[in-house]
């Protein structure tokens, strides 16, 4: 696992705990905005990581409005058996 994928997971850990992080999410449709606001929370990724994770999750790169948390947890719970790949 790189760096860089570990930090997109303990990012993703929070999710389910943070209420605000939750919605602030659900404000964006991409991974370079949640890229960006895990920088603001202190995790840094490059968004490609987030949109490799997505694909090996049969993700869409793109959310729609109000759905970015359910798509990251999706991934969140994928974590296992992405990182034993």
């Amino acid at each position: 696992m790189t760096e860089s994928t570990q930090a997109v997971f303990d990012f993703l850990s929070h999710i389910q705990s943070d209420a605000a992080l939750r919605a602030q999410l659900n404000e964006v449709c991409t991974a370079d905005e949640v890229s960006a606001i895990a920088a603001q929370q202190g995790f840094s990724f490059a968004p490609g990581v987030l949109l490799e994770l997505f694909e090996r999750c049969n993700e869409a790169p793109l959310a729609r409005s109000g759905l970015m948390d359910e798509k990251l947890i999706r991934v969140y719970l994928q974590r296992e058996a992405l990182l034993s790949a």
